[in-house]
């Protein structure tokens, strides 16, 4: 069987038909039309605007397009499954050095938070330690009477004998009942030592309660909000379109007249237009533009507030 590109020329040749002409009605650049039927796929703007160029391009040479499309489907086979894949290995990047960053950042906010806490519990540690009295409590009550010894009669008449100098004289007026006390009769009890009630005590002070520990606010995560712009594009030609949400991976439609598409992002957007002036774009409602003439392709066109 044929090639793919073999196909495409040789149909196009038996309409007597040149690039140009398939050009001027299917509004593809001829250099898309050329690398179609050189088979040069990586010369197409993306698969499925490569499939539209195929639908397109059959239609106009009189070809049967589901025919025209397989063939398409399997002479690119390979092409865009390598392509594929590389495509996830740059997505695998991206994400791989997103996740660098950002475990960076977090260890960073985990030793900013570390030495914020140190720096305020060791002060009130050392303050708390610093203003804490001492005080001697006493074991028990026993501790707090007095040590007095009891005092017996014999040390009162000794004590008040040895005072006396000389004896009294006798006299022999003085009535016999009015004699001299028994000294042991007269012995005062020994006064009681003073009892200290409990409630008497001195009561310990309290020890003073420790500020509590200062803790360590946690860290916030940031807040994103995707989604805060609307791109509108909608289709007044066939064109093909590729649009890029802020880092996210590019995303490709075929656009019919009267198609409209929209797409959000959070910064900004990065077009790549098959046909300039075959599409209206609006972001968040205002007109954007013009890109360009008719079947031109413009690419990288940035697209922000």
């Amino acid at each position: 069987m044929e090639g793919f590109g073999k196909f495409l020329q040789e149909a196009r040749e038996r309409k007597r038909l040149s690039l140009e002409d398939v050009a001027s009605q299917t509004r593809i650049q001829p250099k898309y039309l050329e690398a179609l039927e050189s088979e040069n796929f990586g010369y197409l703007p993306g698969k499925v605007f490569a499939k539209g160029f195929v639908r397109s391009y059959a239609k106009t040479i009189g070809a049967d397009e589901e025919e025209a499309l397989q063939r398409f489907l399997d002479a690119s086979r390979n092409f865009y499954e390598q392509n594929h894949l590389e495509q996830q290995h740059q997505q695998t990047a991206v994400q791989a050095e997103h996740r660098g960053k950002f475990n960076r950042n977090l260890v960073l906010g985990l030793f900013v938070i570390l030495g914020v806490g140190i720096f305020y519990f060791l002060p009130s540690q050392q303050e708390t330690q610093d203003t804490t009295p001492e005080v001697d409590v006493p074991s028990s009550p026993n501790q707090l009477e007095p040590s007095l010894a009891p005092v017996t009669g014999e040390q009162i008449t000794n004590s008040s004998s040895s005072k006396g100098d000389s004896p009294l004289p006798e006299d022999s007026s003085l009535p016999e009942s009015s004699t001299a006390p028994d000294p042991a009769n007269t012995t005062e009890a020994p006064p009681h030592p003073s009892e200290v009630s409990p409630n008497q005590l001195p009561q310990s002070t309290p020890p003073l309660e420790s500020s509590p520990e200062p803790k360590p606010s946690e860290p916030t995560s940031p807040t994103t909000q995707i989604g805060n712009y609307l791109l509108e594009i909608e289709a007044t030609q066939l064109t093909w379109v590729v649009v890029r949400s802020d880092d996210q991976l590019p995303n490709e439609a075929l656009l019919q007249p009267g198609q409209r598409i929209t797409w959000k992002a959070s910064k900004q957007f990065l077009l790549t237009l098959g046909n300039a002036a075959g599409v209206v774009v609006r972001l968040n409602g205002e007109p954007q533009g013009p890109f360009g003439k008719p079947g031109q392709v413009v690419r990288d066109i940035l697209i922000k507030p």
